[in-house]
């Protein structure tokens, strides 16, 4: 046989079993058995063996995995992935098809693309000229971990795209019912714990270090969007283009001309959902035309233009073994049954939410009570309702009691609110919560501070406030367990940091009600600094964008509070009293100029470069191209750098970048 008859047959082959992979496991409609097709692999195997050189990049044999990594590097989406808001009823799917109206000011029926919300992981695929270079976990929808590899074994992503585009695209990794079974079988057999669910295995086998261990584990994906410069002009064309490219896409998808089409579709895969080869837990509903998503927006978390509907989840009954009572950062008092033990779609529950004292009066909760637990939507599943024919007749209702369970002071309620607070301003529980929630990455993001080193520390008498976090005494951090002197500095080193949080975090800390991140930024820039912060009254609150009567009166409640008011005048003696500046047009190098990033930044986070060339009014694209001005890499670029020096366009590395800024700076 001639090497181009060689050739010829290795990619024949290659094409053949990559269709046969994609009927298998996107389409669940095998064109060929088993068998069959494992002979067809021996054959290419064989083949590939005998001609190493003629081995292609997207020849199935190449994703059994040869990587093992020692840790997962951090990755910063470029477009951050937002979660999706939920509805759980008809009723509040036809509110979100009449908000869409209202915010697009017509009485036209909508058109939505429905899509099976798949129970997987969420992740983001990068490729370049049509080859895919890199692939993320959604982590926290700004920073995610770097599992290219791990994506790379998975037979339904293609490694090689039917053209030579450059696109991100996001979906979901998912484990097929099959697999699920088969990993579960063998684990049992090897005496090891079981995975309780499918979404479960997806997750932990999609992290593995070992990328052999992942391909093992026979990972399925859909993909449902393009992230970075879609041309289509509606979502059904984006599936369309997605399938064109040769990835994986669900296709359940369904053009709705309205919102009843909608309904329809919801309650045939409700009923039908059990049919599938894989688990879904709902229905993912956009609004098709891409100019009316635009219009639509975003909101600080979400799409305004899409959501998805949860199927109802399992209702289990069980019994309540005791009531505990939780005190929030708030002071607000939530009571938690403890529940002998059940398993509610896969999970282990033991806890349920009772929420507030008038639940418990209208369920007439006995201690004891058989109970019926679901889990909708919940992060705690909550207890609907109670089984009176199963109560021992010897039971008592419960009482709410009259005292803080961390502080024993006498506990407030109001009749026009359920919640039953503590106002002590000293309560243990309410400062260990104040201080994590001022702590964490949303607010001052201080690195090293985490739940455990918070309750140590209080529990130790070390710090009872957040002001106290700036007055450590690296002695007495040194003598607590776990806590060595690398540790040491690094928590003290990102304490003294955190003095430089821009002004919007710093309101965000402060943990005052209904304001969230998107209202932060608005009081930072209404008000410019904390001093001025203070002097807020609610007719010039009320006139903001986005601050409404409950977040004005929030606010005002809170600087009514002569401890509030101490808390902000510490901060501001301490030195955090940034001042809010809104940015100014400067003129540089970079001044109107298309930039390319590449490569992982050490010195300072994709964002924090993105926001400094947009002062200049600077382009950030994603491709190097002949209209490229700069590229700036940072570690381990690869192919961009390789355009860019082919292509003669100017090459900054990051210690130059750096350079550049820290001139511009001291301007």
């Amino acid at each position: 046989m001639t090497k181009i008859k060689i050739q010829e047959e290795i990619s024949n082959l290659v094409e053949l079993l990559n269709k046969y992979s994609y009927q298998y496991y996107v389409e669940n409609n095998p064109e060929i058995s088993d068998t069959q097709y494992d002979l067809l692999y021996k054959k290419l195997e064989n083949l590939e063996n005998n001609y190493p050189d003629y081995i292609l990049k997207n020849s199935p044999t190449q994703r059994v995995g040869d990587k093992v990594l020692s840790e997962f590097l951090k990755v910063e989406h470029k477009t951050p992935m937002l979660s999706l808001s939920n509805t759980f009823s008809i009723d509040d799917l036809i509110e979100f098809d009449n908000r869409i109206k209202r915010l697009l000011n017509t009485t036209e029926d909508i058109e939505y693309v429905c899509e099976l919300k798949i129970d997987g992981l969420a992740v983001s695929l990068t490729y370049e000229n049509g080859e895919l270079i890199s692939g993320a976990t959604r982590g926290d929808g700004v920073i995610g971990e770097d599992i290219t590899e791990n994506l790379k074994t998975i037979i339904s992503i293609p490694k090689q795209l039917t053209e030579q585009v450059n696109i991100e695209v996001r979906g979901e990794v998912y484990m097929p019912k099959k697999s699920f079974y088969l990993i579960n079988e063998q684990r049992s057999k090897n005496n090891e714990q079981l995975f309780a669910n499918p979404r479960n295995a997806a997750a932990g086998s999609i992290r593995q270090l070992d990328s052999k261990i992942t391909a093992s584990r026979k990972l399925s994906a859909f993909i449902y969007t393009i992230a970075n410069n879609s041309k289509e002009n509606s979502q059904i064309n984006s599936l369309n283009k997605i399938k064109e490219l040769g990835l994986p896409v669900n296709n359940h998808f369904k053009l709705c001309k309205n919102i009843e089409e909608v309904t329809n579709y919801i309650k045939y895969w409700e009923n039908s959902k059990q049919d599938l080869s894989y688990d879904i837990d709902g229905i993912v509903i956009k609004v098709n035309n891409k100019n009316f998503q635009e219009q639509l927006g975003f909101t600080q978390k979400s799409p305004k233009w899409a959501t998805s509907y949860k199927f109802a989840e399992e209702e289990v009954a069980t019994k309540i073994i005791d009531i505990e009572l939780s005190v929030g950062r708030t002071g607000v008092v939530t009571p938690v049954a403890n529940l002998e033990p059940i398993k509610i779609s896969g999970s282990t529950i033991s806890k349920a939410s009772l929420h507030n004292k008038d639940i418990i009066d209208e369920l007439d909760i006995h201690i004891g009570d058989t109970v019926v637990v679901k889990k909708a939507g919940e992060i705690i599943p909550q207890v609907i309702k109670v089984i009176p024919e199963l109560r021992n007749t010897n039971s008592t209702k419960y009482s709410f009691p009259k005292h803080c369970p961390s502080c024993d002071s006498i506990l407030i309620s109001n009749e026009d609110n359920p919640f039953i607070r503590c106002t002590n301003a000293s309560c243990p529980e309410q400062n260990i919560k104040k201080i994590i929630y001022f702590a964490s990455r949303d607010a001052m993001n201080i690195d090293g501070l985490g739940d455990k080193v918070i309750i140590q520390l209080f529990s130790n008498n070390i710090i009872n406030n957040v002001i106290d976090l700036y007055n450590l005494d690296k002695e007495k951090l040194l003598d607590l367990e776990r806590m060595g002197e690398k540790s040491v500095n690094n928590l003290l080193n990102s304490i003294e940091k955190s003095k430089k949080t821009e002004l919007d975090k710093v309101i965000y800390s402060l943990g005052i009600l209904n304001i969230g991140k998107k209202a932060s930024i608005i009081l930072a820039k209404k008000y410019k600094s904390l001093t001025k912060f203070l002097e807020a009254n609610y007719e010039e609150l009320i006139e903001l964008d986005d601050i409404g009567d409950i977040s004005a009166k929030a606010i005002i409640d809170y600087l009514k509070v002569q401890e509030n008011i101490n808390l902000i005048n510490s901060l501001i003696s301490i030195g955090i009293n940034p001042t809010y500046k809104e940015s100014i047009l400067k003129e540089n190098i970079f001044s109107n100029k298309t930039v390319v990033l590449t490569g992982k930044l050490t010195e300072l986070t994709r964002n924090e470069a993105k926001k400094y060339l947009e002062t200049f009014n600077a382009k950030i694209t994603n491709s190097v191209t002949k209209n490229t001005d700069y590229l700036i890499c940072g570690e381990k670029a690869g192919s961009k750098l390789k355009k860019a020096q082919n292509l003669n366009i100017p090459i900054l590395f990051e210690n130059q970048f750096i350079d550049i800024i820290k001139g511009d700076n001291n301007e």
